[in-house]
């Protein structure tokens, strides 16, 4: 009986997955690669179940003995570091296993399978989005919006916290020692209040190096164990301009 054993590599390029393997059992040969042979992978043979075929099946090299083929797909397997990368679904290499997680759960043969398709299809569908933007807005979607957008992120890449920066700056805070809240620079101050924050201290810690707290009146803040005032109220200045005692 002929036996041509033969190595090969399978590509799918949606979800940019590869395996390279070998096939070397008695009366082996080429021809039954993806026709009689699905190799016994347990990764391959569940992505062939959810995708279908991969995009790419091909032979790579012949040998005369069984031998040959099992030292060339080894080297092979170390030269491209297939064991060390997320996007080769091979996990093995002789004696030496690896652990994968391809999206998915803890198997008994020290690998990882797939999960359930719709949790790989998530991992598709991020792959196919990038980031777009025309300058003011971004998007994290397959294709631009229009052709005012490119290729990138904003420098700034969370809208909603440099909006809320922006409008942050336009505020200072105020305390009445109890209460602390933002306002506007252009409203009035809230009667009892005055500009400044509670601190940690407020809360029921002290500076236990002193036994200090630290207080305002608005104008200069001080750290003191008692209110240096009747004016005074627990907490900072954060105001710029006003001075610290």
């Amino acid at each position: 009986m002929n036996n041509t054993p033969f190595t090969y590599y399978l590509y799918w390029a949606e979800l940019d997955l590869h395996y390279y393997g070998v096939r070397y059992a008695v009366g082996c040969d080429p021809s039954e690669l993806w026709t009689r042979y699905f190799t016994s992978s347990t990764y391959v043979n569940r992505l062939r179940k959810n995708y279908g075929d991969p995009d790419i099946i091909q032979v790579r090299r012949t040998f005369t003995t069984v031998a040959e083929s099992k030292s060339w797909e080894s080297r092979v397997l170390r030269r491209i570091r297939a064991l060390e990368k997320m996007n080769w679904l091979n996990c093995a290499n002789q004696s030496i296993r690896v652990r994968k997680n391809f999206d998915g759960f803890l198997a008994p043969n020290y690998g990882y399978v797939f999960t359930p398709i719709e949790k790989v299809n998530k991992s598709v569908q991020y792959k196919k989005h990038k980031w777009w933007n025309n300058g003011t807005e971004q998007c994290f979607c397959e294709t631009p919006p229009d052709t005012s957008y490119q290729r990138g992120r904003l420098s700034f890449n969370n809208r909603g916290a440099q909006m809320g920066a922006q409008i942050n700056s336009q505020k200072y805070w105020v305390t009445n020692g109890t209460d602390e809240q933002m306002i506007f620079k252009t409203d009035p101050i809230p009667t009892g209040y005055a500009p400044g924050r509670i601190e940690s201290v407020l809360k029921g810690k002290t500076n236990h190096a002193r036994g200090t707290r630290w207080w305002t009146n608005g104008i200069t803040t001080k750290m003191s164990e008692d209110r240096p005032g009747p004016k005074w109220t627990r907490g900072r200045t954060t105001l710029r301009g006003h001075s610290h005692s």
